[in-house]
Formats: structure tokens, C-alpha cells, sequence
């Protein structure tokens, strides 16, 4: 993706919209910036300065206890912001990242951010929105972890894949061991999921890819209401 385009879509998916204000803002504390499959983007507690913005491919953030034993935080999708714990002044990132595909990535500093909001105090209302959108966003998936059971995670985790593209059809960003941590179960519960999923009609799994049959539709309007 050119980097106009890729400055534009963050705009949408950060700030709900587009102007020539935000985009000459974006264009001149932003760096494009490509990352290989396996490759490490940063590390927890590292140093960092940078808003992540995935063009193309998908990223894993996770944490990793004395053990190594990995606790998978999130998969990031294309056109998925990340690192923003940033933006609350903090300079160490709180997860590790790995590119688990070649990525292409929008890097927004944001310490110049925060040097362009003092000159120009109308952009601060702009971040203000944005963040509490994000916040609104986080604190609706701490409730649905610590409410929902493991069926009804994996559900709205299926449903929130579907709404990229909503064929019908979605593709697990990660091997099934890695979203049984992601949904805090253990890869047997997850298999056992599946099959149960399956046999009710719901779904029809192949590897990574997962049909959302008929039914499911109706599933998810229940489970989110």
C-alpha cells in the first residue's frame, strides 16, 4: 500500500475520519517501515516511541513470564493500531510483538504528536475522542473475559473476525494452541470446542479456515445482546 493511502486509512480507523489538518500532521511524524515474517518488532519494557499502525500482514503481542510460559495478549489484523499505551506518556511498551507474516507497518511518533498538540490545541480534542473511543473499546473486551465463559468467547472472537470482510468465512490468525491462550483455555478444551461447534451445525472447520454456517448468525445476535 502507498504510504497517502496508508496515512488515510489510519486516520479512519484512529480518529473516525479524514482531513487535510490530520493527514499533514500524520505525514510529518510518521515513517513507513517494513518487518519480516518471525521477526521481533519490539520487546516488553523495552524503550519506544512509536504508535504501531498495521498496514499489511499480522503481528502477535504476548508477554512471557521467568519460564518463557507465553500469555498471548492479542493478534493485531490489518488496519489494527497498536503500542498506544504510549500516548499515556509512557515510553516502554508493555507487550512483545512478532510479526507473524511479512508486515508493513505506519510508525506515528508520538512524543512529536504531543509537541504538534501544544502548538495547535484544537488537535488535542481530536486525540481526546480517539482514545476514548479506544478505552470504551478495551474496557467492553475486560468484561466480556472475566463475564463470558469459554463458548461465548470463542464465539464473539469469530463474529469479530467476520466483520473485516463478512463473508462468512474466517481465517485463525494463529495456530489453534495459540488462540486456546488467547481465549485463556487450555488446546484440548479449545479442540473439544470445535468439534461440539461442528456437530451443532454452526460451523465447519478446516485447518485455520472456519465456515460460519447457518445458525450462527443468530448465535452471535444472542450472545451480544
Amino acid at each position: 500500500m502507498e504510504r497517502n493511502k496508508a496515512i488515510e486509512l489510519f486516520l479512519k480507523r484512529f480518529f473516525g475520519r479524514t482531513s487535510e489538518d490530520l493527514y499533514e500532521l500524520i505525514d510529518d511524524i510518521s515513517v513507513m517501515q517494513k518487518r519480516n515474517k518471525k521477526e521481533v518488532l519490539f520487546l516488553e519494557g523495552e524503550e519506544g516511541s512509536a504508535l504501531h499502525f498495521l498496514v499489511s500482514g499480522r503481528v502477535k503481542l504476548y508477554r512471557s513470564n521467568e519460564e518463557g510460559k507465553e500469555a498471548v495478549i492479542r493478534f493485531v489484523q490489518q488496519g489494527e493500531f497498536f503500542a498506544e499505551i504510549l500516548l499515556e506518556l509512557r515510553n516502554r511498551y508493555p507487550v512483545n510483538a512478532l510479526a507473524l507474516e511479512d508486515c508493513n507497518l505506519l510508525l506515528i511518533d508520538v512524543h512529536r504528536l504531543f509537541e504538534k498538540i501544544q502548538q495547535t490545541p484544537g488537535l488535542a480534542m481530536s486525540l481526546i475522542g480517539a482514545l476514548s473511543k479506544r478505552i470504551s473499546y478495551l474496557l467492553n473486551r475486560v468484561e466480556q473475559l472475566a463475564i463470558a465463559d469459554v463458548r461465548e468467547r470463542f464465539v464473539r472472537y469469530l463474529h469479530l473476525l467476520d466483520q473485516t470482510h463478512r463473508t462468512g468465512v474466517v481465517f485463525l490468525p494463529a495456530p489453534k494452541r495459540e488462540i486456546a491462550l488467547l481465549l485463556g483455555t487450555t488446546p484440548e478444551t479449545f479442540s473439544r470446542l470445535l468439534k461440539k461447534l461442528s456437530d451443532e451445525g454452526l460451523i465447519q472447520a478446516s485447518g485455520k479456515t472456519i465456515q460460519l454456517l447457518a445458525g450462527f448468525k443468530e448465535l452471535t445476535e444472542n450472545t451480544n445482546g
